[in-house]
């Protein structure tokens, strides 16, 4: 003989006055719900902040891209950076620019550690992002999704403009002095 449940309709009558006269209890059942919805609880446990995020906007016939900007770790543990992904392209690697003698020769570089409070800047001429297989750059003006990948599986995004030149920073806004 199969079980059946019983229903209660005075019980759920009494629930569903409860929960509709009280927005304080949805809210706290909702709040953590939506948070973890719009934010993976990953990429807020590893502390990560982007500034300054850029993509140079590319030459003609080219199919590589770089981009650059400031990546801090805000949290208190070593946060060790495996990979990126990109909106654009088929590849993202990580890169830097060595001394070899009197040249100079790119690598690409499998990790990069921060540890707590660190700051890493990807720049021209030093440790930077390359953006591999690009066949329709984007225009200038346009927003690239820039994504680093953590070791414990984190992810933090970015969207960066793709422009000509490095955005000002926040202390030189209109070179006006006084």
């Amino acid at each position: 003989m199969p079980l059946r449940a019983k229903r209660n309709p005075k019980k759920q009558q009494r629930w569903s006055t409860t929960i509709g006269h009280s927005p304080k209890i949805q809210m706290r059942c909702l709040s953590p719900l939506l948070l973890s919805w719009c934010f993976p609880l990953s990429a807020l446990a590893e502390g990560l902040l982007w500034e300054n995020a850029w993509v140079r906007s590319m030459p003609p016939g080219t199919e590589v891209a770089a981009a650059y900007g400031r990546v801090t770790n805000q949290s208190d543990k070593t946060v060790v950076i495996t990979a990126i992904s990109s909106s654009m392209g088929e590849a993202a690697q990580i890169h830097d620019v060595i001394a070899d003698g009197d040249q100079r020769r790119m690598v690409q570089l499998d990790a990069v550690s921060l540890a707590a409070g660190e700051s890493t800047e990807f720049k021209p001429g030093g440790q930077h992002i390359m953006l591999l297989g690009v066949t329709a750059p984007p225009p200038e003006g346009s927003q690239v999704e820039l994504c680093l990948l953590t070791a414990n599986s984190g992810e933090r995004c970015t969207s960066a403009p793709m422009q000509r030149q490095a955005p000002m920073p926040a202390t030189e806004t209109s070179g006006h002095h006084h």
